[in-house]
Formats: structure tokens, C-alpha cells, sequence
């Protein structure tokens, strides 16, 4: 979970390509389809969410939204690429901003995911995991945010936020497991989702900053006490 913070596409996964003949009013309902159907898996769980109940928010028929995305799956991945997409192109101008360090960025990010995490029902993560399109998808994108890690980490040594002689592989690792054991353990059910990313997060990375990025971190920690 903690490697969301490092998100790109994988170039295999193109968005869905126009196999069919569409009409401008189809054009632009897929993406309303995507934009209802996630905010629905998101916060009442896939399983809840029938396409009986897309086509009813979107007060289209069931053959309409059909004719568009063949299955639950599938518009589960679609809005997954689609929200990736769109959460990536928002990182990234964020983050080729020349007045933003790489702690400014893992703060934007931290506040992102406290502030995505708001309307997220665990059962979310816990049952897209049975579609193994879904699964493939995301086991790149996770390898692919590997890869990013150690580039952005790279970015914090030249900028004098993070040591210089720590292996950051190995630091990858230690996040990719605690995220792991948080989704194993469900320890979101005992805490908020910003008690952990803040606990798990931030005592982590600080143990890798300088003195010059735990100055950094200390100030945004005395103002934002849980």
C-alpha cells in the first residue's frame, strides 16, 4: 500500500482500446460510468455493487452500460487505470514543480491518501484480489512503483533530505512489508487509515532523512499532531 505513493503505468495496459463504434454520447459515458462505478466500489465494497446498480445511478439501461463494458471486472480495471492515470498526471505536475523537494512531495502524497482513505472501505482492497486481471495489473504496477522508489530516494540524496548510505532496496523492501502486514493483519480495522500511513510512514522515513530533512519533518509533525 505504501508503494501508491509511487504510481506509473505500465506501457502493456493502454486504455481500452475503441475496438467498437461509438457515438459521442457513449464516447463520454464511459468515463461517467468509470467515475460512478468507483466511487461505489470504493466506498460500499465491489461485491456490494451490482451493475444493476451503475446503470441505475447513471439512469441508463442495462444494455447500454453493456454495450460498453462487458463485465464487473472489467470496469473495475478500466477505473483503476483511469484513476491511476489521472492520480499520476496530478503527482507528477506537483512534483516537476521546481519549488517542490522530495519531502514536499511525500507530505502531498501522505495528505492524498489521508484524504482518499476518507470514503474507503477496506473490503475494497480485500475483493479485487479475486480477479486475477485485476491482480496481474496491480503486480506490475507495484513493480514498476519499485523501480520509481529507488529513483526518487536517488532524488533525496541529491537533495540533501536523505542519507547517502543507506540501501535503499533494501528500505523498499521494509515498506513493501509493512504494507503488506497491514493488509494481512487488517490492522485497518483497529486504526484509521491516518494513524497508520503517519505511524508506519513517517517513523520510517524518518530514519533515513538528515538532520536537514528531519528539521523538515519535524515542523510538519508539530503541526499536524494526530
Amino acid at each position: 500500500m505504501f508503494f501508491h505513493f509511487f504510481v506509473t503505468l505500465h506501457p502493456k495496459f493502454k486504455f481500452m482500446q475503441e475496438i467498437k463504434t461509438f457515438t459521442d454520447y457513449k464516447i463520454s459515458l464511459r468515463d461517467r460510468i468509470l467515475d460512478t462505478a468507483m466511487k461505489d466500489f470504493v466506498r460500499r465494497g465491489v461485491k456490494a455493487v451490482k451493475m444493476d446498480d451503475i446503470a441505475a445511478a447513471l439512469a441508463i439501461s442495462k444494455r447500454t452500460l453493456y454495450e460498453i463494458y462487458d463485465t464487473k471486472e472489467q470496469v473495475i480495471f478500466e477505473g483503476l487505470k483511469r484513476y491511476h492515470r489521472l492520480k499520476n498526471e496530478e503527482l507528477m505536475a506537483f512534483a516537476h514543480d521546481p519549488h517542490h523537494d522530495v519531502l514536499d512531495i511525500v507530505i502531498f502524497l501522505y495528505r492524498r491518501h489521508i484524504g482518499d482513505s476518507s470514503s474507503l472501505n477496506p473490503a475494497f482492497y480485500e475483493e479485487v484480489s479475486r480477479y486475477p486481471q485485476i491482480v496481474d495489473y496491480l503486480e506490475q504496477q507495484q513493480q514498476y512503483r519499485r523501480n520509481n522508489f529507488i529513483v526518487f530516494m536517488q532524488r533525496g540524496v541529491d537533495e540533501g533530505f536523505f542519507r547517502n548510505d543507506i540501501n535503499y532496496t533494501i528500505i523498499s523492501h521494509v515498506f513493501e512489508a509493512l504494507g503488506n502486514y497491514m493488509q494481512q493483519t487488517q490492522l485497518y480495522h483497529k486504526f484509521t487509515f491516518e494513524e497508520l500511513f503517519f505511524n508506519m510512514l513517517f517513523v520510517t522515513l524518518r530514519g533515513f532523512c538528515t538532520a536537514k530533512g528531519i528539521s523538515k519533518l519535524d515542523q510538519f509533525f508539530a503541526a499536524n499532531r494526530l
